[in-house]
């Protein structure tokens, strides 16, 4: 079986409603939560961005002079550049990336890849860059504090993607992930985001140890 990568999935989109539930429930959340941040003459940034869906839906009908800009490691998930939505194929960890005047930051299920030591400089970088009364949109996937419900959470996730992968899949892939996730605890999450500055951060979804926070500037 060949080992899992970002760079080799074709129907991205696709795979992640099959393994995260309710993920579609998020995106429309993320969606209706981030039309109060899309401001005239202001950026949107989507970090780790994928297939740009969340972008491309955010740009749709939007008459705000607002660039939408994704940004993702892997160049084979990026889409081209569709009428000011822009994607860069950039590690967002680099120091020259340069977020330009965003009054929305999104980052979906993005920071558990990134290496601790490095986000809370990028998250240093993000509020710094955010616009009073911007927003940061956030989803990771968690530890739970209680070991026992942890598993509970655990085992109910693979009995979910049992309808989805067989057994031999979703063994193969949750090895892979080991080697290039690394998924905090909440209070570890949030104790990043208030280090950097944010102070209103308010959690809006969750899905078994899928979370999704807004955090203000």
């Amino acid at each position: 079986m060949k080992e899992f990568s970002f760079d080799t999935i074709k129907d991205f989109d696709g795979h992640i409603n099959k393994s995260i539930p309710s993920f579609n429930i998020l995106l429309n959340l993320i969606e209706n939560i981030s039309y109060s941040f899309i401001r005239d003459n202001y950026n949107v940034y989507d970090l780790g961005c994928s297939k740009g869906s969340l972008l491309l839906n955010l740009s749709k009908g939007n008459k705000t002079n607002t660039n939408f800009v994704g940004y993702d490691i892997s160049s084979n998930l990026l889409p081209k550049d569709k009428n000011k939505v822009y994607f860069l194929n950039k590690d967002i960890t680099e120091e020259d990336i340069k977020f330009i005047d965003p009054s929305l930051v999104l980052s979906i299920f993005t920071l558990q890849f990134i290496d601790y030591n490095k986000r809370q400089p990028l998250l240093n970088k993000i509020y710094k860059s955010l616009n009073k009364g911007g927003a940061f949109i956030v989803a990771e996937k968690v530890f739970v504090k209680d070991s026992y419900i942890q598993d509970i959470f655990t085992f109910a996730l693979y009995d979910y993607k049992r309808n989805n992968f067989t057994p031999s899949e979703i063994l193969s892939k949750q090895k892979d992930l080991r080697k290039i996730m690394f998924p905090l605890k909440e209070k570890e999450n949030i104790k990043l985001f208030k280090k950097a500055g944010f102070k209103k951060i308010e959690p809006f979804f969750q899905s078994l140890n899928f979370k999704a926070w807004l955090c203000i500037k």
